[in-house]
């Protein structure tokens, strides 16, 4: 591997400048030049957070995901989900609780599962959604987008877990076809009243875009002896269904935002896809800063042990690597092999969207 970091070289230093605007989020050459720096130091000191990314470990990480190439990840996949497909854990919710789960073959398995025990007077402790660990931790709760009946479920979940931040990673409506009940008020001066009384929803802040098709809002909820929890809603509305997005780093850019907050709740429609594959990433980044090696096979053969069935596609799985790949390129690492890495991804990627 090189680095590119030539000085004095005008059309070099162009095209790095290029390359930089296309690979942090594909927007800043719409931007003033001033604002692009402002925008690359923030994302610097929220990474900061992390701690340092181990230089050697990313650099093995891209010489081995070249060398391996493309086609051959895919092929990889294919082999991985043959392998974890099949489901032998115990599922005893899951099955019990039909009404409850947005789709029959995709399986909530006991052993890691989310067990509501609020409010005690409620014997149903049922909800699709799974603990992930991150070094022995649990650090996110992976589930599916509610339901028209899972929406009580799914906000006794939040409070009980006073989890601080929930991840949407879907849109409500996605091709023609409901992805996720819209599980807030519709207006700022709206509320949703829940459990016969038990909890009152109300937005505290309308969404506002933070970045190209993420969006922030704030919630609230209040039980009805005056206790209140409040939780950032993101929602990222440009990831297709079984697809990529078409912005590596923008990934990154959201973990780092949500690196304090635990637990995570993130979902989409099924909750494994688009879900798993944000939750191996951060998996990814933990172990870089960490000095360790990252073999994303492992670690999303690790997360379907946990949830069934994440990372659904060989796209989702190519957009993994994609993604360090790019977090490497950031760091000026790059060659002409993983030029031509991209561009076979870029190609490959483009056959399956849509």
């Amino acid at each position: 591997m090189t680095s590119v970091n030539k000085k004095r070289n005008p059309r070099k230093n162009q095209v790095q400048k290029d390359l930089t605007m296309e690979t942090e989020d594909g927007t800043q050459a719409d931007r003033p030049k001033k604002k692009v720096v402002k925008k690359r130091s923030a994302v610097v000191r929220r990474a900061a957070q992390y701690g340092e990314v181990n230089e050697a470990m990313l650099k093995d990480f891209v010489k081995t995901t070249i060398e391996t190439g493309v086609k051959n990840l895919a092929t990889e996949f294919v082999a991985l989900k043959m392998e974890t497909q099949s489901c032998h854990k115990p599922k005893t919710g899951h099955e019990t609780h039909p009404e409850k789960n947005r789709y029959k073959d995709v399986y909530c398995i006991d052993e890691t599962r989310v067990v509501l025990k609020w409010p005690e007077d409620n014997p149903n402790d049922y909800i699709h959604a799974n603990w992930v660990k991150i070094n022995g931790l649990n650090k996110f709760i992976c589930t599916q987008g509610p339901t028209e009946k899972t929406i009580d479920d799914f906000y006794r979940m939040v409070w009980q877990e006073k989890a601080p931040c929930v991840v949407m990673l879907c849109n409500i409506m996605e091709l023609g076809k409901k992805k996720c009940e819209q599980y807030w008020p519709e207006s700022v001066d709206g509320s949703m009243v829940l459990m016969d009384g038990k909890l009152t929803v109300k937005i505290t802040e309308a969404a506002k875009e933070v970045e190209q098709n993420i969006l922030l809002m704030k919630i609230s909820i209040t039980d009805d002896k005056g206790a209140v929890h409040a939780f950032e809603h993101w929602q990222w509305k440009a990831w297709p269904d079984r697809g990529v997005p078409e912005i590596p780093m923008a990934v990154f850019r959201l973990l780092i935002r949500l690196k304090t907050a635990s637990p995570i709740i993130v979902h989409c429609s099924a909750g494994i896809g688009r879900t798993g594959s944000i939750v191996g990433l951060e998996i990814a980044l933990v172990k870089f800063c960490a000095g360790e090696k990252v073999v994303l096979k492992e670690i999303v053969k690790d997360i379907r042990n946990q949830r069934h069935g994440s990372v659904q596609t060989d796209a989702q799985y190519l957009f993994m690597h994609r993604v360090l790949l790019a977090l490497a390129e950031n760091r000026k690492i790059t060659s002409p092999e993983m030029s031509v890495f991209v561009t076979e991804y870029d190609k490959l990627i483009a056959t399956k969207q849509g």
